[in-house]
């Protein structure tokens, strides 16, 4: 069969090119003929809080992509849509994570369903974590066309339930790639506290350190803060100054390579996801792919994949005290080892389910 895929590729970076890389590479490795249209860029620069869109990394994850898209040029979505019908596929694949491509992502679909292609989005988030009164206008159009929609959480799933009644919707684990996963895990033993991945408000580090006094109180342990802040970080490490946990806080703010993250994953001992909202989290798959536990607050998505006093702890979001007791307790009754080897070796965290709603789609089952 033949299957379009919409959504950013490498060079961009990120987890949802990463996410384009392993469905194309798991549709091509089943004889499917797969087509990638990316973006030749994803955001003006004046909305863009990081460093670079571009992926530097050695390990490259290359999906053959064609950059045609840029989200304010509607020319751009044209030459797209034109390029997929000369393609032909049998199913055309959009992702979806932010209102903002709304527009691209709504009129696209609504072009390709009047040529007679059917549409599945895939939604990484249906709503930003940090909203606008624009979002709901722009995720009811853009959604609306979808013959199919997928996430990756039943909050999501309940979202979408709700705006568009009798939509068929199917829900998978966000899987992660076998690259980022790490044959020589660490024992657990140890006390090293991670959080990885880009700091925005919402993620909630700002609840981690004001849990770390009372945590050094009664433990000695060390917490990496590794990850690109698109946030302030001076707000953070004037916070450590004023905590006193100078010693045992290190922030390494960048975009983390490809090949570095297995490494730093095999460095911690616990990966700590205060978030005050959450509906999925790439981050967490990554842990439990790496056999690492985790400590989370009870939001959205992470419920789902952290379960209590097996692969890890879960925290009312926002409660500094209560992440305090639980990583405490954590390390002092050694809960480390016990987590990890709860924790599937199995690669597959999801993925056979996306790509097998994909081919029925595309048969029109």
């Amino acid at each position: 069969m033949k299957i379009s895929i919409i959504g950013p590729a490498y060079p961009h970076r990120g987890g949802i090119a990463h996410h384009v890389y392993c469905i194309q590479q798991q549709l091509t490795a089943r004889n499917h003929v797969v087509q990638v249209i990316s973006f030749r860029k994803l955001y003006p620069s004046i909305f863009f809080p990081g460093t670079t869109e571009l992926d530097s990394s050695r390990l490259k994850f290359e999906a053959g992509a064609l950059p045609i898209l840029t989200p304010l040029n509607p020319a751009t979505w044209l030459r797209a849509v034109k390029s997929i019908k000369l393609f032909g596929p049998d199913v055309v694949v959009f992702q979806w994570w932010q209102p903002f491509f709304g527009p691209l992502v709504g009129t696209s679909a609504r072009w390709l369903r009047r040529a007679g292609l059917r549409c599945v989005i895939e939604c990484h988030n249906v709503f930003p974590h940090e909203r606008t009164p624009l979002d709901r206008v722009l995720v009811k159009f853009a959604l609306s066309p979808a013959d199919y929609l997928i996430t990756h959480s039943i909050s999501d799933r309940e979202e979408l339930a709700a705006l568009f009644p009798g939509k068929p919707v199917s829900v998978s684990p966000l899987p992660s790639l076998d690259e980022f996963s790490n044959a020589g895990t660490g024992s657990r033993e140890g006390r090293t506290i991670l959080f990885f991945g880009k700091v925005r408000k919402y993620k909630g580090l700002d609840s981690l350190l004001a849990a770390m006094p009372k945590v050094l109180s009664k433990i000695d342990c060390e917490l990496l803060v590794v990850g690109e802040f698109y946030d302030s970080i001076d707000k953070y490490q004037q916070l450590v100054r004023k905590l006193g946990i100078e010693n045992s806080v290190r922030f390494d703010n960048r975009y983390v390579p490809n090949e570095e993250v297995p490494a730093i994953f095999a460095r911690a001992d616990v990966l700590v996801l205060p978030y005050i909202s959450a509906t999925q989290s790439a981050v967490a798959r990554i842990a439990l792919s790496n056999r690492l536990p985790i400590i989370a607050s009870r939001t959205g998505g992470l419920s789902e994949c952290v379960i209590e006093d097996v692969n890890g702890m879960l925290f009312p979001p926002g409660d500094s005290s209560a992440l305090a007791d639980k990583i405490v307790e954590y390390f002092l009754t050694n809960r480390g080892p016990e987590f990890a080897k709860n924790i599937p070796t199995s690669s597959d965290t999801g993925i056979s389910t996306i790509i097998e709603t994909i081919e029925a789609l595309a048969r029109h089952e």
